[in-house]
Parts: structure tokens; C-alpha cells; sequence
């Protein structure tokens, strides 16, 4: 197919755009209603997904939420979406086409949770290998963002979302085996509602782990989150280990800090003290863990 061809093909799955100018011409144009959050996250074959693991659909599903997830951390509303692709020749019209079909489900669930988002442009080339990164647009709707540094000292730290379910479908799907956990390692779901609706004075999207997210915060606020792994193992996922929970990583849910009650939907998994890292019950932790691509 030629890229036109190929083009058209994608554009019966998408969405309907509520942009200005949606996908078309040379720019999308877009009219939030005040400050936009931007952020970028890549998917590279081999890498953060195999074919032999997940269909097409599934791993256009996961471009878009890993990406939705960084703009709702910051308490954006995701409005729009890119994807840019690099497609290698054994790569057919079908798996693209399943692809197509996998953003679209993702903006229809994304659709319940905080409202419309589009597809409005991106692009596509040849490459050795599959290659699709992902582009979110955020409407902050007059919302103040939420950083990593607003953490202090007597601030709870609470999650929300999945908690190691993708390090358990993990394990499961290298051993051959089938599960709920396997589905939410192959697709994600944040809770980009709950995300965005929080008064947290720190938040993170947890996608490499929560021990290395959580230091990520405790740096930017120059201060210590102690997790308690006795709440940690409560607000994990079904079948989860406390290994999986503490470093696992891609999950997409959220780790927040707050001064003041634990939020609707939220679990409470410890406190923010004087000091510097992530402790664990009270020990330093100094292993990194979860996930560093040049770790």
C-alpha cells in the first residue's frame, strides 16, 4: 500500500477530533481553554513490546496510555494525541489496521473516564523494526499542575491504580500462562479520572516502579517517603508479590502525596519524613529497582 493508501486506512478508526483543525493538513490546530500539558513516550519493538506477545490492537492501546497517564500526573485533562510510526516490510496492511483499532479503543475508554480525545496527526515511515511514539496534549482547564516537589514531611503518600499487575502478567506470560494480570501487562488502564480530580501537593506517574518513582518525588521535594509494606501489599493487585509491587514497573497507576485525608479511590501506602531516598518499614532502601533502559 502506498503511504496515503496506508494513511487512510488508519484514519477510519480514529476518533472524532474536536480540534479546530483535526488531522488532514500540515498542522492540527487546537483550542484548549487555557495552559496545555505536552509530554512524549516511545514504544519500540523488542524493547517495550514483541509481536509474538501482543496484537497490534494491544499495543496501540499501550501508545496511548502511557502517554495519557504523564499528562493526567500533572492534573491535564488528555485532549489530543499524536503517534508517529516507523513500519519495517514484514509488518502487513492487517496489523496495522489492528493497531488503528487499538488507539481508537483506548480514546473510547479513555472517553468514560475524563472525556473526548482525538487522534490528531502524527507520521509514518519505513524501518528495521516497529517504532511508534506517542505525543499527548493536555488541557490544564484552569487547574494548577501538580509537581514531584511539593512533597513535606507529615504528607501521606497514597496510590491509586494498579499496582504491580503488569510485573505479575509478566511472569505469567514468560511462563505461558493466561490471567487477568497478563491483560493489564498487554493493556494498561490509569485511572486518569482520579488523577486528575486529586488535591495532591506531589504527584507521578508510576511507569518504572514504584521505589524508583517514589525517590524521583523524594528528590525534587528534598525529603524521605517511607512506604509501609504492610499497606503497600494491601493496595496491591490480586496475586501480587511485595517484590512486584515495590519495583515492578508499567502500570500506569499514580503515587501522590497529600496533606490531609487519603482521596476517594486512593490507598494510603505510607508517609513523607525528614531525610532523603525511599525507606521501606523504616530501612533505607538502596536498590533502585523497577526499570532504567540504560541501568
Amino acid at each position: 500500500m502506498s503511504e496515503d493508501e496506508l494513511l487512510a486506512l488508519i484514519a477510519r478508526h480514529l476518533p472524532a477530533s474536536t480540534a479546530t483543525v483535526p488531522t488532514g493538513d500540515d498542522c492540527a490546530v487546537l483550542a484548549p481553554e487555557g495552559e496545555v500539558a505536552i509530554s512524549t513516550d516511545i514504544l519500540v519493538e523488542n524493547v517495550h513490546f514483541r509481536r509474538d506477545w501482543s496484537s497490534g490492537a494491544d499495543i496501540g492501546w499501550r501508545c496511548v496510555m502511557q502517554n495519557v497517564a504523564d499528562a493526567a500526573a500533572m492534573r491535564a485533562r488528555p485532549m489530543s494525541f499524536f503517534v508517529a510510526m516507523t513500519i519495517p516490510e514484514n509488518v502487513t496492511a492487517d496489523w496495522v489496521e489492528d493497531f488503528s483499532r487499538g488507539l481508537r479503543e483506548a480514546c473510547d475508554h479513555l472517553y468514560s473516564l475524563s472525556g473526548p480525545i482525538a487522534i490528531d496527526g502524527g507520521d509514518l515511515s519505513r524501518g528495521p523494526i516497529i517504532v511508534a511514539a506517542g505525543t499527548v496534549v493536555g488541557d490544564m482547564e484552569g487547574r494548577e499542575p501538580v509537581l514531584r516537589s511539593g512533597a513535606r514531611p507529615g504528607h501521606k503518600i497514597v496510590h491509586t491504580g494498579n499496582l504491580g499487575a503488569s510485573a505479575r502478567g509478566y511472569e505469567l506470560i514468560q511462563a505461558g500462562k493466561t490471567g487477568k494480570a497478563v491483560r493489564l501487562f498487554l493493556r494498561p488502564e490509569p485511572p486518569v479520572n482520579r488523577a486528575v480530580g486529586v488535591g495532591a501537593t506531589a504527584m507521578m506517574d508510576v511507569s518504572d516502579g514504584l521505589v524508583r518513582d517514589c525517590r524521583r518525588i523524594a528528590k525534587a521535594s528534598g525529603v524521605a517517603l517511607e512506604l509501609d509494606s504492610t499497606l503497600v501489599t494491601a493496595a496491591a493487585s490480586p496475586d501480587v508479590t511485595l517484590e512486584q509491587a515495590l519495583y515492578g514497573g508499567e502500570d500506569h497507576g499514580f503515587a501522590a502525596t497529600v496533606d490531609g485525608p487519603v482521596p476517594d479511590g486512593w490507598n494510603e501506602i505510607g508517609r513523607v519524613v525528614k531525610g532523603t531516598g525511599v525507606l521501606v518499614d523504616g530501612k533505607q532502601v538502596d536498590a533502585m529497582g523497577g526499570w532504567d533502559h540504560f541501568g
